[in-house]
């Protein structure tokens, strides 16, 4: 019976997942002792429509986000969560909810605006402080 290391095996895991990575290529040019150098292209980010974003990409976008650092846990679980069937808007409006599939766009801007308003209005300062990271997301 063969025993390994934990390190070793997370360090397995890690390698392994790097490799399923979206990899990038390279453009080769030839430096001027004949050598290549590879260049990474830059690539212009486009900015995301978060009006008509649907929840698979958002929660994409937030995986991406979260695991550069840009964002943290509480961002991150709070962009990737279900829709509810039901919410109410600022207004105190009932909005179904029931049709927003993963393919469907939907506005999260205007619903998560709603439930900063929403939070605030209760003095639910612990979720505000999380909405407030939301839109700051939302609105880069």
């Amino acid at each position: 019976m063969e025993i390994s290391s934990l390190r070793w095996s997370t360090h397995f895991l890690q390698r392994d997942n790097s490799r399923n990575g979206k990899i990038e290529k390279s453009s080769q040019q030839e430096s001027r002792h004949g050598q290549i150098a590879f260049q990474v292209p830059e690539t212009v980010d486009s900015p995301v429509d978060f009006s008509a974003i649907t929840p698979r990409d958002l929660r994409e976008l937030a995986w991406q986000n979260y695991q550069a650092g840009k964002i943290d846990q509480e961002t991150y679980a709070t962009l990737s969560e279900e829709l509810p069937t039901h919410a109410i808007d600022a207004q105190g409006q009932l909005i179904d909810l029931s049709q927003v599939t993963d393919e469907t766009g939907f506005d999260f801007h205007d619903y998560y605006r709603n439930q900063l308003e929403i939070a605030m209005s209760l003095g639910d300062t612990r979720r505000a402080d999380v909405l407030r990271s939301v839109m700051a997301f939302l609105d880069v």
